[in-house]
């Protein structure tokens, strides 16, 4: 078990950061990591590590001989290796701290949001892509602002919050929902954005405000936005429009947008727009 950094006394661990950026220098390439995981079955030959990592002879024996210098692997005979206890060691250290870390949550976020955005990337805006979802009734914590930029302010205050507990890991187990909250209003520069974050049914909290959200049925379209005025308001409109010309009745309650792949870069994200309507009104065709 890896031990906990509160319970480690910085002194007596002290150790030259130049002999560290060294050790880390050596196995700090994709092929020499390879080469270690490899061997975390046994030894192996050359021809057969070869094979592994698909290098030539010269580039191999480099990366092998910088591996045995460093004492991570020991070469136990012509052209045959091992890993060494002190290898394996370092290498479950630094997987066991990777898998562990902000980092490696980040990376992975940004990894299915660049995925999203791939994917979405060769979509017109202009096409209309229409479902009807059944939101069952959920527990939410909430985060509100009022200001000229409510929601960036109010992301950042969920943000603070989610993120170092880990709510950002997974969006489809942790999904976020957003609105204006109120409105905009031509008089007033100032106007409210409140985002949900969906929790477990008995979570509990007196650090941020918990609300239980009832089940709706809902009209839902995506929307790909690069520019949030232009894109978001543009994708309102269209599904407004799309549900009175079908003649189906809005249930009073107010719309919300579903964060689908949040921004990363600042640049473009992906969100669902749901409006919440009467189930019955819809039109069988339409079912």
């Amino acid at each position: 078990m890896m031990t906990s950094f509160d319970d480690i006394d910085v002194e007596t661990t002290k150790i030259s950061l130049d002999d560290l950026a060294e050790v880390l220098s050596a196995i700090a390439n994709k092929s020499r990591l390879q080469l270690i995981e490899s061997l975390l079955e046994g030894p192996s030959e050359f021809s057969e590590l070869k094979e592994i990592v698909n290098l030539s002879k010269t580039a191999l024996a480099h990366h092998l001989e910088k591996l045995v210098s460093f004492g991570i692997l020991v070469n136990t005979s012509r052209g045959k290796y091992k890993l060494s206890e002190d290898g394996k060691v370092l290498f479950f250290a630094i997987k066991e701290a990777f898998l562990k870390s902000q980092v490696k949550r980040k990376m992975e976020a940004k990894r299915k949001a660049d995925h999203y955005q791939r994917l979405y990337s060769g979509k017109k805006q202009d096409e209309l892509d229409v479902q009807f979802i059944r939101l069952l009734p959920m527990r939410v914590v909430s985060f509100q602002a009022i200001s000229e930029t409510p929601e960036n302010d109010a992301y950042k205050k969920l943000r603070e919050w989610a993120e170092p507990k880990g709510y950002f890991d997974d969006l489809e187990k942790n999904p976020i929902y957003g609105f204006n909250n109120p409105n905009p209003s031509p008089s007033k520069k100032e106007y409210g954005y409140e985002f949900w974050l969906v929790v477990d049914s008995d979570f509990k909290s007196d650090e941020v405000t918990v609300k239980d959200i009832p089940e709706s049925f809902n009209v839902v379209t995506r929307c790909i936005v690069e520019d949030p005025v232009r894109d978001i308001g543009g994708a309102w409109k269209k599904i407004l429009q799309w549900i009175k010309e079908h003649k189906i009745k809005f249930a009073g309650r107010c719309g919300i947008e579903k964060v689908i792949v949040p921004s990363h870069s600042g640049e473009g994200f992906i969100l669902d727009i749901y409006i919440p309507v009467e189930e019955d009104s819809i039109p069988k065709d339409l079912k």
